[in-house]
């Protein structure tokens, strides 16, 4: 009987009481390992996702600043164009044969063999060059015992997109008037051949004389808005670096109200000029303005 008893009281469950202080102790790390616990839907953010993040919000500032001197080019642009539209005739055709005069004397006019050119048009109030592009078509250049032509590009514009050839051209009758009435050369001679192309020609060119709205003392250049200029000078830029050949010299001809005191206002992609010609004379910008414009 008395055995019978001990095991019916072993085989009843048997609990302990746990003391308070433990008990507290072991909520107290529950609570401390919920708080540290993440949510489960909760996943920090990873580098890349960071990255990406980062990248938009610098892409969305670059934009903004472009935005803002797009702005400043636009009203720049007016005020020139006003500056342009109220000039008078007389001062114009006076600065117009003083920068040309200016040009054709200049000894690194006089010694270069090829170069590029633009046509000038009166809509636009461009610098005349026909005094200019006459005296090259006009007059060899004396080289020894032998007489050399200096070779000529003018531009030609193809499409609305920013693309623009410079085809060479032996006399002004190589010239028509396109839609805007602006005078270009045809891209076939009178012979039925196709005039050379600058960017395929097998010789570098000297010099290029360049239009422009506006201008500072720091070479910075404000065209039109087509980006015509910029993109072709970027690529013969990039030609003649990977030819190995001497960048020609990009030399703008300003009249007097387009050489600005404040700043012209430029994105990466603008192209600087190495010199104006004005007609109070050269103003050499870049190093090889100063190197090669030396008196």
């Amino acid at each position: 009987m008395a055995g019978r008893l001990v095991v019916a009281l072993m085989a009843q469950p048997c609990t302990l009481a746990t003391p308070p202080s433990a008990v507290a102790a072991i909520s107290l790390k529950l609570s401390r390992a919920a708080i540290l616990r993440p949510p489960p839907s909760y996943a920090p953010p990873s580098l890349s996702t960071r990255t990406i993040t980062m990248n938009i919000n610098s892409q969305e500032q670059q934009q903004d600043n472009l935005d803002g001197i797009f702005k400043q080019k636009r009203i720049l642009r007016s005020k020139v164009r006003k500056a342009l539209k109220a000039m008078d005739p007389t001062l114009r055709s006076h600065e117009d044969n003083a920068i040309q005069s200016i040009v054709l004397e200049a000894p690194w006019f006089r010694s270069c063999q090829r170069l590029c050119a633009y046509i000038c048009c009166s809509a636009l109030r461009e610098v005349d060059t026909s005094n200019v592009l006459s005296a090259i078509l006009q007059s060899p250049l004396k080289e020894g015992d032998a007489q050399v032509r200096k070779k000529l590009y003018v531009p030609r514009v193809e499409d609305k997109n920013c693309h623009m050839r410079m085809l060479n051209i032996s006399c002004i009758d190589d010239l028509v008037a396109n839609s805007m009435n602006i005078l270009e050369p045809a891209p076939i001679d009178a012979d039925g051949n196709e005039r050379e192309d600058v960017l395929q020609a097998s010789d570098p060119v000297d010099l290029f004389l360049l239009p422009g709205l506006a201008f500072d003392r720091s070479g910075r250049r404000l065209g039109r808005g087509g980006g015509y200029y910029d993109t072709f000078l970027k690529n013969y830029q990039e030609l003649a670096k990977t030819r190995n050949w001497k960048q020609p010299l990009l030399v703008a001809l300003s009249y007097s109200v387009q050489i600005l005191d404040e700043g012209v206002p430029v994105t990466p992609h603008d192209i600087l000029v190495d010199a104006l010609v004005s007609p109070a004379g050269v103003i050499p910008i870049s190093p090889a303005a100063l190197d090669r414009m030396r008196p």
